[in-house]
């Protein structure tokens, strides 16, 4: 579990919005894939949805898939956001672009072998990322837009979930919605992988 001194009071994250490769259920990793149609028409609802909401700051993966995502959310929201690597998904090495039956976890473990991330490796990028916004926005609502796998990872971080148990947290639904919110300084999940708002 994540505990630095100073924390969010609430996070609001969002998976990026659909891509061809996540029709065609292909591996993206750090592949810069842009959103597709429906990927715009997804983060435009869930913009809708957010209008209103206490949002101090809004940040982002710097792949075009989240980086698309969080403007349409920062015009709604009226923030700009802050593009970091330290958000990117995972890194899959050769398996990108790929069909690959191979569950998530197993791809991660044997990341080395395909030029890939290893946990250790996500979790220490996902961890220094999370220092600096903890470090910015400290008992602030910070709205992060990300991806299934590094976001799962950061959830599992937070609340303890060993991470070979990642493929215990769902985050399939393109621009879904996820909540952890902090209470004394521990966080809770209490909302996952929530597309009410995309079109049918």
């Amino acid at each position: 579990m994540i505990c630095f001194p100073m924390q969010p009071e609430r996070l609001l994250l969002v998976r990026h919005g659909e891509t061809d490769w996540n029709r065609d259920r292909r591996i993206q990793g750090h592949s810069d894939v842009p959103l597709n149609d429906t990927g715009r028409r997804q983060a435009i609802a869930l913009a809708k949805r957010l209008e209103g909401w206490h949002i101090d700051a809004l940040h982002a993966s710097d792949l075009r898939r989240a980086a698309e995502t969080a403007a349409i959310l920062g015009a709604a929201t009226g923030h700009e956001p802050r593009l970091s690597a330290h958000w990117r998904e995972i890194s899959f090495g050769t398996h990108e672009g790929r069909s690959d039956p191979t569950s998530f976890t197993e791809m991660v473990r044997n990341a080395r072998e395909t030029g890939g991330e290893d946990f250790a490796t996500v979790r220490a990028r996902l961890h220094a990322g999370y220092r600096l916004l903890c470090e910015q926005h400290a008992g602030r609502h910070v709205l992060l837009v990300g991806h299934g796998g590094t976001l799962r990872a950061l959830i599992a971080h937070l609340i303890g979930l060993p991470p070979e148990n990642i493929e215990n947290l769902s985050l399939r639904g393109n621009a879904c919605l996820s909540i952890v919110e902090f209470a004394s300084g521990r966080p809770k999940l209490t909302l996952l992988n929530d597309t009410s708002h995309c079109p049918q």
